[in-house]
Order: C-alpha cells, then sequence, then structure tokens
C-alpha cells in the first residue's frame, strides 16, 4: 500500500504501518467532509472505508483502510480510490 500511494497517490499520504491492518489515509485535500466522502467510495467507487471523522474530531479529514485482505483485493481497492479521485 505505502509504494502504491507513493507512486500514484501522493497527495494523499498515509499513516506509517506499525504492526496494524488499519491504515489513515489524509484526504484533506479533496476538500469533502469524510462522512460524504464514504458514502460516495461507495457509491461512486464500490469502496467501503471508514469515515475518521466517526473517531473524533482529530479524524477528520482522514479515511481509514482496512488493509487485512488478499492483497489483490487491497490492490483493487486502491485502482479504484485512484479512480474515484481522479473523475472528481
Amino acid at each position: 500500500m505505502q509504494e502504491f500511494c507513493r507512486e500514484h497517490l501522493p497527495e494523499f499520504p498515509i499513516t506509517a504501518l506499525e504492526g496494524t491492518y488499519l491504515v489513515w489515509m489524509d484526504c484533506h485535500r479533496l476538500g469533502i467532509h469524510s462522512q460524504e466522502l464514504e458514502q460516495r467510495l461507495v457509491n461512486e467507487a464500490g469502496l467501503w472505508l471508514n469515515a475518521g471523522a466517526m473517531y473524533g474530531t482529530e479524524g477528520k479529514g482522514f479515511m481509514r483502510w482496512n488493509i487485512a485482505c488478499p492483497r489483490t483485493t487491497l490492490a483493487e481497492g486502491l485502482k479504484r480510490f485512484a479512480g474515484f479521485v481522479r473523475n472528481l
């Protein structure tokens, strides 16, 4: 995930992976409230992420990815996210 984001989504930094399967992606640059972004990702990209705002005020502008899945599933999700932001 880190390599894909560095290469294809450098404007969306992610938290360092420290022995967890949860990754926080900074989506402030989109200018969309994280709860609205959550719904749009489901409806427009078929991608279910968690809005950071549901975890408190410090989570606003972030999306939480669960990466406890096969690499192919994660790669597909990242491609869908990249396609979504390209089409905004």
